[in-house]
């Protein structure tokens, strides 16, 4: 007995006819007629009777019919399941995140992402800008989740770069700190003040450049440890720096700890955040389908 021979049944059965039943199947009547008498002789059951009316189904056919008809169903679940399993993406995605993205929306896509493509093992690096280009050129990384300032910053051989969204930078202070009733703030506003700074390449070179022709600015201490960062301005022992994006989404914001205001240059800019990418890479596939991800989040969220 096997499927092939229970379809058969099914068709005989619809159609009331050996004829027809044998049209719909292409194939002809006495090889279903064949197979028919080679699944009774196997069941030892007389599965039709013919009448005037057509052929239907004997007494005990008329029993096992439903058995049939689940075993049809669990095929077609079957090979469903089937399919869906060869489908499946598999392997490995080794993903370089810039720290903003990776305290904001990655937690958050990884989650999704995992749930519907368990059989892919994600690796994440959180890193520098300049790095996560290196390591995506590299091809030590098949993802990097990066920032450009400029047009010129996507000029990377070999590669292909999908946008995402826009942010700027906001300085954030006390609550409680006069600066907070501040329309903007110039850095030259801030020196005054002690300040904590990202210890990232990116707010480092800026303040660096404006120490060199304004003097030092009032540093309480540098930190990568964003956390660290935030508690330190909401216990007031200073004012920061910071991309939107990663403000919007911390907790001090969110119950008024702490405060943002606009800041002049050289902050006053729109950073891009995107997907990199090399487009000879092997993991198209699986690289298509998490920047789905990334994208569908991105639209949710900005």
């Amino acid at each position: 007995m096997n499927f092939t021979q229970l379809y058969y049944v099914k068709t005989i059965t619809e159609t009331g006819s050996i004829t027809k039943a044998a049209t719909l199947l292409h194939i002809t009547q006495s090889a279903l007629s064949q197979s028919i008498s080679h699944l009774e002789d196997e069941l030892n059951l007389k599965l039709f009777q013919r009448q005037k009316s057509g052929t239907t189904l004997t007494p005990q056919g008329k029993e096992i019919y439903p058995f049939i008809l689940d075993l049809l169903e669990q095929e077609s679940t079957l090979y469903e399941k089937i399919e869906t399993l060869n489908s499946e993406m598999k392997g490995t995605l080794s993903i370089a995140t810039v720290p903003s993205l990776f305290m904001t929306i990655v937690p958050s896509v990884m989650s999704t992402f995992k749930r519907d493509n368990p059989n892919i093992d994600v690796q994440i690096t959180e890193a520098e800008n300049d790095e996560v280009q290196r390591l995506v050129v590299s091809g030590e990384a098949d993802i990097g989740l990066y920032t450009i300032l400029k047009e010129e910053d996507l000029d990377v051989r070999g590669a292909r770069y999908a946008p995402l969204f826009s942010s700027g930078f906001t300085a954030i202070v006390p609550s409680d700190s006069k600066l907070a009733y501040y329309k903007q703030l110039s850095l030259e506003d801030i020196k005054g003040f002690p300040f904590i700074l990202n210890d990232r390449n990116f707010y480092k070179k800026n303040i660096q450049n404006f120490e060199e022709k304004n003097g030092s600015i009032n540093l309480l201490f540098s930190t990568e440890n964003v956390g660290v960062l935030f508690n330190s301005v909401a216990e007031g022992l200073g004012i920061s720096i910071l991309s939107d994006l990663m403000v919007e989404s911390t907790p001090y914001y969110q119950r008024d700890m702490i405060t943002t205001v606009s800041v002049g240059a050289p902050f006053n800019q729109m950073i891009e955040y995107g997907v990199l990418y090399m487009e000879d890479s092997e993991k198209q596939k699986q690289i298509s389908e998490f920047t789905k991800y990334l994208v569908k989040a991105a639209h949710d969220n900005h």
